[in-house]
């Protein structure tokens, strides 16, 4: 799986949630060790790679519910999942049409 979360985002604490959100759930393995590491600065996103390791009569509902689980949990943790966007500047002599 993949969790972006925005660049303003201390890192160590969103791992720290994260991590502490799949070890929630009863069906993650105890070996081997989950990984969540940063993965890629995105466009919008600092992403972590996060795999726990389950049974494979496991995997969809860890998978649906690990989603869940971990938004809920950033969400808690005032950790910001952001969205696609764009800034646009324009100059301070842009013509009126542009920045009405």
């Amino acid at each position: 799986m993949t969790v972006g979360v925005s660049y303003g985002s201390d890192l160590t604490k969103s791992r720290d949630v994260i991590l502490a959100t799949l070890k929630k759930i009863d069906l993650v393995l105890p070996e081997p060790d989950i990984t969540v590491e940063v993965v890629e600065m995105a466009d919008s996103s600092v992403n972590f790679v996060v795999r726990p390791w389950v049974k494979n009569a496991d995997y969809w509902t860890v998978y649906f519910r690990a989603h869940k689980d971990i938004k809920e949990a950033l969400d808690a943790a005032g950790i910001e999942i952001p969205f696609p966007q764009m800034d646009i500047h324009l100059p301070p002599n842009a013509p009126a049409a542009l920045t009405a």
